[in-house]
């Protein structure tokens, strides 16, 4: 009933004037019979004259696009209300029917009521986020895909999604968003479908875009992709079917199996666990006789040829459901598994780790069928979900060609006309690829030369396969193969590393799956070594090893069974076994020996300096025996290897012993010796390999950095003989460039620069002519013409621009120290957690990355870090863990630098890892390399730039910081970007890549002049989710048809740029900056007239008037941001100042720095009444005050200057300025003529209220005005009559206030007014949300003096963000069309909205003109804003209970308890998604907060959705300290009902987030039942049932698993898996039989078998005795309600063993009262008829059922008699009852064993309150009376409480506090010893005898644990 009456509602606040309701009834949901509604009832349209024009007018007015039949003679049945139209002619233009012509008299009967069929509006419907037959369910509506919400979602509705789409039937209903939340509307709710249906919009909903969800409930199926008869069986060839699971549900037509659905889980493609489909769930199958052939089956029934593998031991994870196979026994020729032999279904032995998996045959070249195997249409069928899913690269490599698609049974190629990287993107992750490295045109890899399927393919590179993108058609082009597109996949084993060994020589490791993993030696040979060799950047290989000679890995084994041909580019290339699979261990991995140009010797079992000495003779390497070894031998291998010389000779195989010949010994060398081999040595030996020689060498030139740049850029420099030094560029390239990045800690190098890029260098010059490999670890490994030795000059000084991204391989534990600079420990130095130029200190000690400790940590500190880093300076040394703790030792503390050290290790400090310090102290930085330290200047690449990408470097030209030319660096030179399509997402897209937050505006046009350099960029498109502008799709670089006058620039949002004034006046004020989310202020160290300049400029103003110091205009409460700021004055903005960095400061708030500006070229007066007292003196003597001097004043009042204070924008406290001072206005005689002085005052054009008792706070300074009256016409406060000034005998208490309209008065203000009341944009700026609440309504907007309303047309959330924003919200929850707020009545002013989101206010948003629209006020727009204070949380409790918090300024907060009560916290707890409040707590009970205090004085009324909502005393206003601290305890599952049953027995339900919903069985026991049956007041539980016994709920499942000890006192105390955590459906429901008797001489729920009924009721045995046992003699004493819920459903009455029906012929609302009263509720709410609960299926007990009224129960009234009837079940009655706070006590009709066996009133109830408070009330002579509260206290309660089976009383209340009640008043002066079990064995006056009036009530609150 309150659905209709909210559907009514809804439809007449759509329907305007006189219009009458419209409905189509006796159809489906867009066909029926034509109804209208007036006069209270629904009546039908006569079919005269009807046709489609009138048809088109119901359906539009309907909600559907128009009508597809109209209806005649009643062809949806005939009708039975009034005929209320006839003769309806209409137009087709009309909205509503009734604005047709027609006539309100018929002679028509219902034989010819008219219908309509409507075109279905929700017919296109698709499955998004998942794959062909299974994704989230999204319809198409008002232009748009949206989704349905999973309230009520279930297999039947899924049934008609999945036949819709074609498909047989579904096989699952998925909600929460399984598939991904969507992003569009919510179009449907609450969907119920009888599965008959054609299309979802014919099953019965709330109304399209009708719902109370949000995207985490967006419904899912899963599609039986089962082929029909028209589509091939298991011959078609598997090459058809997509790979990713579309068609895995195979079945076989006619065979039967109950197994036919089968897929692969846990695998990719064609592998992976076996899961077949079983009781609808998901299932394992144990590995127990797996083998080959149980794999063919599999891998058949799936669509693929055969099997190449039969995997166990879980190879493809653990599977979760059910293992519902074992012992499986296949030949190998069944059609399914389930034909195969097997132990029986469910029945094994085993557990998950024995999961059965398979590896399946998906070879294209035997898949593919020929050309002329399938027809043309045949091939359209079996491909319409993918039919370009086959893809493959011709004319190249494995990752490289031509893209050719398979389509009409053969390949063809792609025409490359709008080729891009999106669309080659999207072929290399179709092929497997991660991405594409390119997308390539003009046929590269040659001419195809099959047909040309596609052309002008637009992709936007989130598609799963290429025939999802935008193309013109299959085979609709205008090229010739000459256009052949192609692509470059990024390799999937392009990563290729030696471990284990040393440059040249090692384990071959590929890195795969974000690991490195090993390649196994089976056939590995010299072909597949060169491969690897050549794919190094080596010549060839000399060796292929096998074995594991370098030592076993520890990673996956990639790659087996390798067969290269030995000239393939990368290892992949080759052919082997596929990825990952293999037959080997690590025993076997494969390495390599290759050629290198250093001489034959290396160094092995060590680091890359250090090691057993090894040299290569006859095809193998050997040993040195280390007879006579020492250190002039160790410096001739040192300076061999290229080592500067040996600071360690080892011996007896410091290094581990070698493996192959010692191949010398007795070596001496002199020391002059080139090569080892030079010195003497015997070629024969005596030794063991226990004698191997080794030696650790010294880096010369370990210590490397770079120059002149940023972090990761610059000019390389090596540190040689005690000084830096640069490197020549001759030979110069990205191969040695890599050598030093990775020597630097970063992954590897973007760029190599030459010609001293970064600056000429003044060292000397160190290295020439380098030449890496690319495989050394540091430079000085590299071949070169000797140190020092060169033939340069500075000007050709090398540089490099290195990935920043630190490589998190390297160095790893294996890499030495020694690799580390020896002239510093700590010469590597990083920032962590931060960006470019700021984060934690980190430095590398010991392999590792560790921190450095804050304690001492300052300026000079961070200095010596930003110095060491490559930046100029330091702007901030942070502390505190600033950019999080980090995970390594904390390496130094108590640094104390100079500021002038070239390292942090040169400073004093504590010793290495000596410290006292946790990680919470870890020190950080802030590095500035330029003025501007957010910007690089025009010569330095950006560090704060992503590295990936080919244009990640982007600077801004010809501007400001913040704003400029775009430019881009491609090709060695500064670029621009053309206009073309460039708008604010592309801008943001830059600003972002630029640190800036995002951008404020976009230019074109070359706004900041033109460019100079070549055109990089046009058709810039960004979606304004990339990382940096090449992410973006354009058309190429230097693609473009632009000239430099189309240059495109930004202005970006700079870091400061939010100042404001506070504390004074429009343009005076402290001067405050928003830094990090808060506002702050500024010191006054060095402050003057420049930098206020700086500031007024900023806000608008023209210049500064002043600069103050000393906190003028009080001290600020936020933090202090800036201090010794030095402006030039020209700036910009205050943070392009010199200043000491962020937050860096001495000072405190009496400090504060402020300004006064002037936007006028007068400098006599500030504008807005700034006088000090003397000066007011001066100008107010009447000798003085001459006309030239007025004019220089606003005015001659000297209280021209007015403000509200406490309040917003138009309302407050008055406050005026006199002596220096504001003050306030005594509220003596204060009205609206005093009210609309101050507002017409400040601007605005009247004030709504004139308030007192100091509304807005009390205000501090003085009062300066009493006993105003103004006539209303003043200009001014002080042209009224009033005492005088400060003349007054008032306080505070008494301040006024005013409420103004809040529209400017567009006559005034003059430019006396402070700025900061006049708009400061646009014509529009006054926004409201009308016809709704504080967050919600219809949009209006002020403009000529009315306001008026907004089209819905394009109105979506973008727009609803800017009006939420301008109203002061954060962003938009909704936006709402058709007048969801109800019509507006003034001006449509604004239609075909249009913002981009970043606007300040509407009218600055795209539309088409003031007051320029088509549109009617039926489609005015709406908004839902997120609340300010939407965050709220209860803390220093428990899940339900606990102090108040609310999130505001970005921290939590607390709020006051003044005036908290059960109002205020109801709000909290419906906002935290609870039914109610128990209780308001105050006095901080939960605890004392700790944040701000940010609400005080809340008053709600209670129907409030959120607490901001409430009348408060305003935002962080209060006179509180946090021991008032504000508590709630909130209900959690106080409510539990049964359903389905009777009065004791039923399913469980309990209430939980507004519905009701059920129990699952898991576990379910007696103790549990317990539980349920104790807390709904029954003594114990008969039985705990299972598996839906009294039927299956429909709502959700809220509990699974519930482990009860027996004892608890609800059901929430016990254990469970978590509200809404479950794995059942809800014919896993759990029921209960509750009893309070140990009487078994009846039943406890009127189940009585057919033998007992006959015994009881049989004439002879009916004696007085048994009649005392029964509540009455008749014999359908016993009814229940089935079919619905707990106070609704079907009326069954149980007679003859059996529950049967009541027809409802002549059934009505007397006869419903007595079924309710009879039930124990107090009445009836509705009687229904025709089946409306379902037909029963039990006898038709009773028929024409006539009752006045008054009967006890239902066989007291008139009727047929027993069995008599001519009614069938579509007839069955039902009722509503009336749903009483306790609706489970029995009546006096109720059998005896539902009552307790003790006492006269032992019935007991708890009214006009909840479940465990209210009134008390008695059953006593039939009805229910009240307990007078003479003596009431906790003991009395504690009686009652304990009754009905709480555990005791918290409270006795007195006097009706809840509310008085009706019956007679059974008990008075009650005096409980607190020990009985009822409350009539309390000590009372006698049943009846009272002195008292219902005022006197008592009531009780009863304890909840």
């Amino acid at each position: 009933m309150q659905l209709w009456w909210l559907l009514v509602v809804a439809c007449s606040v759509l329907i305007s004037g006189n219009a009458k309701l419209i409905r189509l009834a006796g159809g489906a949901g867009n066909t029926g019979r034509v109804e209208v509604y007036h006069n209270g009832q629904w009546g039908t349209v006569c079919d005269d004259g009807w046709g489609l024009e009138e048809a088109n007018v119901v359906c539009r007015q309907l909600g559907f696009e128009s009508a597809s039949w109209s209806r005649t003679m009643a062809h949806y049945g005939q009708g039975t209300g009034p005929i209320l139209l006839d003769d309806v002619v209409c137009d087709g233009s009309e909205t509503f029917l009734t604005q047709c012509s027609h006539s309100d008299t018929h002679d028509c009967q219902h034989t010819e009521d008219a219908g309509v069929d409507c075109y279905s509006v929700l017919n296109n419907v698709r499955l998004a986020g998942g794959g062909g037959n299974y994704g989230r369910v999204e319809v198409y509506y008002n232009g748009q895909w949206g989704t349905v919400c999973d309230d009520g979602w279930d297999l039947i509705d899924a049934n008609v999604v999945c036949r819709q789409l074609g498909f047989e039937s579904a096989l699952e209903s998925k909600s929460s968003a399984f598939y991904g939340q969507g992003s569009g509307t919510i179009v449907l709710d609450d969907v119920d479908c009888t599965g008959d249906e054609d299309s979802l919009d014919q099953c019965r909903h709330n109304g399209l875009e009708e719902h109370n969800c949000v995207h985490y409930e967006d419904a899912g199926v899963v599609c039986s992709n089962t082929p029909n008869t028209l589509l091939p069986t298991t011959d078609t060839p598997s090459s058809l079917l997509p790979t990713t699971g579309v068609w895995n549900n195979v079945r076989l037509a006619g065979g039967g199996g109950v197994l036919n659905n089968v897929r692969l889980a846990g695998g990719g493609g064609n592998y992976g666990r076996v899961e077949v489909y079983y009781n609808e769930q998901w299932g394992t199958v144990c590995d127990d006789g797996w083998d080959l052939n149980d794999a063919h089956v599999v891998c058949r029934q799936l669509g693929f040829e055969s099997a190449l593998e039969g995997n166990s031991n879980a190879m493809y994870g653990l599977g979760s459901g059910p293992i519902v196979l074992d012992d499986v026994d296949c030949t190998g020729d069944e059609h399914s598994l389930d034909q195969c032999r097997h132990n029986g279904l469910e029945e094994h032995n085993c557990v998950h780790y024995e999961d059965a998996g398979v590896v399946c045959s998906n070879t294209p070249s035997t898949l593919l069928p020929t050309t002329g195997y399938i027809t043309e249409e045949l091939t359209t069928l079996l491909l319409s979900t993918n039919i370009l899913n086959t893809v493959r690269l011709a004319g190249g490599g494995g990752n490289y060609g031509r893209v050719e698609v398979y389509y009409k049974g053969q390949w063809g190629t792609v025409c490359d006309d709008l080729w891009d990287s999106d669309d080659a993107n999207v072929v290399c992750r179709q092929l497997g690829f991660e991405f594409a490295l390119e997308g390539n045109r003009n046929a590269l890899y040659g001419q195809g030369s099959g047909p040309i399927v596609l052309d002008d393919v637009e992709c936007t590179g989130d598609e799963d396969s290429l025939d999802q993108c935008r193309h013109n058609g299959l085979e609709e082009h205008n090229c010739g193969h000459h256009e052949d597109a192609g692509v470059v996949c990024q390799n999937i084993l392009n990563t290729v590393r030696l471990a284990g060994g040393g440059g040249n020589y090692g384990r071959v490791e590929v890195y795969y799956k974000g690991q490195w993993g090993t390649v196994c030696d089976d056939w590995w040979d010299s072909d597949d070594a060169n491969v690897v060799c050549r794919q190094l950047g080596f010549e060839f290989a000399l060796e292929g090893n096998r074995y594991a000679l370098y030592g076993q890995g520890s990673g996956p084994i990639v790659l087996d069974d390798v067969e290269c041909t030995g000239d393939e580019d990368s290892l992949d290339q080759c052919r082997h076994n596929g990825l990952e699979e293999h037959n080997c261990g690590h025993h076997e991995d494969a390495g390599v020996v290759c050629q290198s140009n250093a001489k034959e010797i290396r160094l092995a079992g060590g680091a890359g300096n250090t090691g057993r000495v090894e040299v290569y003779h006859n095809g193998q390497w050997g040993t040195v025996c280390d007879d006579g070894w020492g250190i002039e031998e160790a410096d001739v291998v040192c300076r061999q290897l290229g080592f500067e010389s040996a600071s360690w000779s080892r011996t007896k195989a410091h290094y581990g012993q070698g493996t192959g010949p010692i191949l010398l010994d007795d070596v001496v060398c002199d020391g002059s010796e080139t090569s080892l081999t030079q010195c003497s040595h015997s070629d024969t030996d005596n030794c063991q390999h226990t004698e191997d020689a080794g030696v650790d060498c010294y880096s010369v030139l370990n210590n490397v950095r770079l120059a002149g740049g940023g972090g990761n850029y610059g000019r390389v420099e090596v540190y040689y003989n005690g000084q830096w030094g640069t490197v020549c560029d001759d030979g110069w390239d990205l191969i040695d460039a890599n050598v030093v990045c990775r020597q630097l800690g970063f992954d590897s190098a973007l760029e190599s620069k030459s010609s001293a890029f970064y600056g000429q260098g003044s060292g000397t010059i160190v290295l020439d002519d380098v030449d890496c490999t690319g495989d050394e670890d540091s430079l000085d490994q590299c071949g070169h013409a000797g140190l020092e030795e060169h033939n340069c000059g500075h000007h050709e000084d090398a540089g490099v621009v290195c990935q920043n991204t630190p490589n998190t391989l390297l160095p790893t534990t294996d890499t030495p120290s020694s690799l580390l600079p020896t002239t510093g420990v700590l010469n590597n130095v990083r920032l962590a957690g931060g960006g470019g130029n700021f984060g934690r200190v980190e430095v590398y000690y010991k392999g590792q990355w560790g921190t450095v400790c804050d304690d001492l940590w300052d300026s000079d500190d961070a200095n010596v870090v930003c110095r060491q880093l490559g930046f100029e300076f330091a702007l901030e040394g942070n502390r505190n863990a600033l950019y999080g703790q980090g995970s390594g030792p904390i390496v130094l503390d108590d640094v104390e630098c100079t500021g002038d050290e070239d390292s942090l290790d040169q400073c004093r400090h504590n010793g290495l890892e000596e410290h006292n310090c946790g990680h919470y102290e870890d020190a950080g930085v802030v590095c500035s390399n330029t003025p501007n330290t957010l910007l690089p200047t025009t010569d330095t690449p950006n560090t704060l730039l992503p590295t990936t990408g080919v244009l990640n470097n982007v600077r801004l030209a010809g501007g400001g910081g913040n704003y400029g030319r775009v430019e881009v660096y491609y090709n060695g030179q500064w670029g621009t970007v053309c206009d073309d399509g460039w708008d604010l997402i592309d801008a943001n897209v830059v600003c972002r890549q630029l640190g800036f937050d995002s951008a404020l505006e976009y230019n074109s046009n070359a706004l900041y002049d033109q460019g100079s350099g070549p055109i990089v960029l046009d058709d810039v498109d960004c979606t304004g989710d990339e990382d940096s502008l090449d992410q973006c799709g354009h058309a190429g670089l230097e693609k473009h048809n632009c000239g430099h006058h189309e240059d495109a620039g930004v202005v970006c949002n700079s870091v400061l740029n939010n100042v404001r004034l506070a504390g004074g006046g429009g343009h005076y004020g402290r001067v405050e900056v928003y830094y990090k989310g808060q506002w702050g202020t500024v010191c006054d160290d060095l402050w003057d007239s420049d930098d206020a300049n700086v500031v007024c400029r900023q806000l608008g103003f023209e210049f500064a008037l002043e600069g103050n110091r000393d906190a003028l205009y009080g001290q600020g409460s936020g933090p202090i941001v800036l201090d010794d700021v030095e402006c030039t004055g020209d700036e910009d903005s205050l943070d392009q100042c010199r200043h000491n960095g962020l937050e860096e400061h001495n000072c405190g708030h009496y400090e504060d720095a402020g300004v006064v500006c002037s936007n006028t070229p007068s400098t006599l007066l500030p504008t807005t009444g700034y006088i000090t007292e003397e000066l007011t003196t001066l100008l107010l003597s009447t000798s003085y005050s001459t006309e030239a001097l007025t004019t220089l004043l606003p005015s001659t009042n000297i209280l021209n200057t007015v403000r509200l204070a406490g309040g917003g924008g138009n309302y407050g406290r008055v406050e005026v300025y006199y002596k220096g001072q504001w003050g306030t206005v005594c509220d003596d005689l204060w009205d609206s003529d005093d009210a609309n002085v101050v507002c017409r005052q400040l601007g605005f054009e009247f004030a709504l209220e004139g308030n007192r008792n100091a509304l807005y706070g009390q205000g501090s300074g003085p009062i300066v005005l009493d006993d105003v009256e103004c006539t209303g016409d003043e200009d001014s406060l002080d042209q009224c009559r009033h005492n005088g000034l400060e003349e007054h005998n008032c306080r505070h208490h008494e301040d006024a206030g005013v409420v103004c309209q809040n529209t400017p008065n567009t006559l005034l203000p003059t430019t006396d007014t402070p700025s900061s009341l006049l708009p400061t944009t646009g014509v529009l700026n006054n926004v409201r949300l009308a016809g709704g609440g504080g967050n919600y309504g219809r949009v209006e907007v002020y403009y000529n003096g009315q306001w008026g309303t907004v089209c819905d047309d394009g109105w979506d959330l973008i727009d609803a963000n800017v009006v939420c924003r301008q109203l002061g919200f954060d962003s938009a929850l909704e936006y709402n069309s058709n007048a969801l707020y109800g019509q507006g009545s003034g001006p449509i002013m604004l239609d075909d909205v249009d913002c981009t989101g970043d606007e300040d206010s509407l009218d600055q948003c795209g539309h088409a003109g003031l007051e320029e629209h088509n549109c009617g006020h039926h489609e005015d727009a709406g908004v839902v804003c997120n609340s300010v204070l939407n965050n709220v949380r209860l803390a220093g409790g428990g899940g339900n209970y606990g102090r108040v918090e609310v999130y505001y300024n970005e921290q939590w907060g607390t709020v006051c308890d003044d005036g908290w009560d059960l109002n205020d916290a109801h709000v909290v707890c419906r906002q935290l998604g609870f039914e109610s409040a128990l209780e308001g707590n105050s006095n901080a009970m939960y605890g004392l907060g700790s944040g701000p205090i940010v609400l005080d004085d809340v008053d709600c009324t209670g129907d409030e959705h959120s607490l901001d909502q409430c009348r408060h005393a305003g935002l962080e206003e209060d006179n509180c300290d946090h021991f008032e601290d504000a508590g709630v305890v909130c209900r959690v599952f106080d409510n539990v009902r049964l359903a389905g049953g009777g009065g004791n027995y039923g399913r469980v339900e309990v209430h939980y987030n507004g519905q009701w919903g059920t129990v699952c069985d898991d576990g379910w026991d007696l103790n549990d039942a317990h539980v349920i049956c104790r807390q709904l007041g029954f003594e114990f539980a008969l039985e705990g049932n299972s598996n839906a016994l009294y039927g299956q709920g429909s709502g959700p499942i809220v509990l699974d698993n519930v482990n009860c000890m027996g004892d608890e006192d609800s059901l929430d105390q016990c254990r469970h898996n978590g509200l809404e955590e479950h794995n059942c459906v809800h014919y896993e429901d759990a029921g209960v039989v509750c009893s309070n008797t140990p009487s078994t001489l009846l039943p406890t729920t009127g189940y009585i078998t057919e033998e007992l009924t006959t015994l009881l009721l049989s004439t002879s045995y009916f004696t007085e005795a048994l009649t005392t046992l029964l509540p009455s003699t008749n014999i359908l004493n016993t009814v229940r309600l089935a079919g619905g819920g707990g106070n609704y459903g079907r009326v069954e009455v149980y007679y003859k063993g059996q529950w049967g029906t009541v027809c409802d012929d002549l059934w009505d609302s007397d006869d419903a009262n007595v079924v309710c009263r009879q039930l124990g509720f107090e009445f009836a709410l509705e009687g229904n008829r025709n089946a409306l609960y379902g037909q029963g299926s039990g006898p038709i007990v009773l028929d024409d059922v006539e009752c006045t009224g008054g009967e006890d129960s239902l066989d007291q009234c008139r009727h047929n008699g027993l069995e008599e009837h001519n009614c069938r079940h579509h007839e069955d009655a039902g009722v509503v009852c009336q749903n009483t706070p306790n609706t489970l006590l029995p009546t006096t009709d109720t059998p005896s064993s539902l009552l307790p066996t003790t006492g006269v009133l032992n019935n007991v109830r708890l009214a006009g309150g909840g479940a465990n408070y209210g009134r008390v009330e008695v059953y006593y002579n039939g009805q229910w009376g009240t307990v007078c509260d003479d003596g009431w206290d906790v003991t009395d309660a504690n009686v009652v409480c304990r009754q009905l089976g709480f555990d005791s009383a918290k409270e006795g209340n007195s006097y009706a506090l809840y509310g008085q009640g009706s019956g007679p008043i059974v008990l008075d002066d009650v005096d409980c010893t607190g020990d009985e079990d009822f409350l009539d064995q309390c000590g009372h006056a006698g049943l009846e005898n009272h002195d008292c009036g219902h005022h006197e009530d008592a009531g009780v609150v009863c304890t909840v644990l």
